[in-house]
């Protein structure tokens, strides 16, 4: 499989080039938050950029990465050191402007692809005013972690995934081992009548805004100790081919042409 195509390694002339054959930009939503006593705080991050790459080296030179959005809505992990968060009006402008830059150039559709829950709200909303102020520019909002989360309910026992769980610990084995401690893996510590309640929300599609130190004393909701490298590898690899394949359904039901300058 080649190597995909990353905006940020290439120069000017190089990427008005790429404008030729280029149907996609795919955008990695990020966060910088805690996950458990196990993995790094760039977890989300590193994960939606690798499912990026992914899916991009399978449409060659129909697709391009751009660099990742490394901060997210992450209000609810503050109370864990190191957690970074932006406002969702914060974020949703951040991704507007860089979806108005990208159009501008002539790139036809963006797919923005988000590693953290917290994001969505104002993916939705960037979208929203993208299609209202550039209605020839296509946008497409992805959760990444939903292509991750499918693969490895395939792959892990069913205790594995969850926030700072064996799931993510695979991926970020997989992408850069130097992110995870496997000597910290663990269960999750529940705080059991909250984690009884969110449940009950979750099953409805609800939202309770439970800070997560509420939830789970160590911040994971997973139990990292079933994770390995090999399982990352083979989540991202099924993960990528699955977006892949959404990405084609993307431009085969969008003209190609951007809203101009």
């Amino acid at each position: 499989m080649p190597e995909p195509i990353l905006l940020a390694q290439r120069t000017w002339p190089e990427v008005r080039d790429l404008l030729q054959t280029n149907q996609v930009v795919l955008v990695p939503v990020g966060a910088c938050e805690q996950h458990g006593p196990g993995i790094a705080l760039s977890t989300d991050t590193l994960s939606a950029d690798a499912l990026c790459r992914r899916a991009a080296a399978i449409l060659g030179d129909r697709a391009a990465v751009a660099p990742a959005v490394p901060f997210g809505v992450s209000s609810h992990h503050l109370a864990f050191p190191g957690t970074i968060s932006l406002s969702g009006q914060t974020l949703a402008t951040i991704l507007k402007e860089i979806i108005e830059s990208l159009a501008r150039h002539g790139f036809p559709r963006v797919a923005l692809v988000n590693g953290h829950g917290g994001n969505a709200p104002a993916l939705a909303l960037a979208a929203e005013w993208t299609q209202r102020l550039r209605p020839g520019t296509h946008v497409l909002g992805l959760y990444g972690y939903g292509f991750l989360g499918a693969q490895a309910r395939d792959l892990l026992p069913p205790e594995a995934p969850g926030h700072g769980g064996g799931d993510e610990a695979a991926v970020v084995m997989a992408v850069d081992p130097t992110y995870a401690r496997p000597e910290a893996f663990c269960a999750p510590d529940f705080v059991v009548p909250q984690r009884a309640f969110s449940l009950q929300v979750a099953a409805y599609n609800g939202v309770g805004g439970v800070p997560y130190q509420e939830l789970t004393r160590n911040g994971a909701t997973g139990d990292t100790r079933p994770a390995t490298a090999a399982i990352g590898t083979a989540i991202l690899d099924r993960a990528g081919v699955a977006l892949a394949e959404i990405l084609e359904a993307f431009i085969a039901t969008t003209p190609a042409t951007a809203a101009e300058g």
